[in-house]
């Protein structure tokens, strides 16, 4: 697994959030990369790729809405 933590914006209230993504295989899923974003509880409000794992295009695609920094 690999987990890169950064700060992203809300791509409508353009609030900060902070944003996990990386690349992981969870046994019995299928590997890919993910994308996770968290609110000041630690609660996940975006939550792609987590079992089932994304593209590196739509990782970045979500990178790119996300402002992540």
């Amino acid at each position: 697994m690999s987990r890169i933590v950064r700060v992203g914006i809300h791509p409508q209230t353009k609030e900060k959030y902070e944003v996990a993504y990386g690349w992981d295989l969870v046994p019995g899923f299928e590997p890919g990369y993910f994308f996770q974003v968290f609110d000041k509880d630690d609660d996940v409000i975006v939550n792609e790729g987590f079992l089932q794992g994304i593209s590196e295009e739509r990782l970045d695609l979500l990178k790119k809405e996300w402002s992540v920094m």
